[in-house]
C-alpha cells in the first residue's frame, strides 16, 4: 500500500510510504529521495525521525510496517494522508 502526505506552508514537502504486509518491504522517501528502503520482518512498526526543511525546519516521525497503520507526525501534529 503506497501512502502520500504533503506538509509545509512556505516550503512544501512530502513523505511517500510504501509498505507490502505481504512482501514485507518497506520504502520511505521524502521529496522523490530514498530515506530508507528494504525488509521489514518485525511485528513492529519501524520509526523514523528526521529534520525537513532549509528556511522552514519541521521535526517529521514517520511509523510504518507490521500490522500498524502507517502515521507521519510534522512538529507533533498527526498528517493525513493525500486524496
Amino acid at each position: 500500500m503506497t501512502e502520500r502526505f504533503e506538509f509545509g506552508e512556505r516550503e512544501k514537502h512530502s513523505i511517500t510510504v510504501d509498505w507490502s504486509i505481504f512482501s514485507k518491504q518497506l520504502r520511505i522517501e521524502l521529496d522523490g529521495e530514498v530515506v530508507t528502503s528494504g525488509w521489514h520482518l518485525s511485528p513492529a512498526a519501524t520509526k523514523v525521525e528526521l529534520d525537513v526543511g532549509s528556511s522552514e525546519t519541521h521535526h517529521v516521525l514517520v511509523a510504518a510496517g507490521g500490522f500498524h497503520r502507517t502515521e507521519v507526525w510534522v512538529d507533533g501534529e498527526e498528517v493525513q494522508p493525500s486524496t
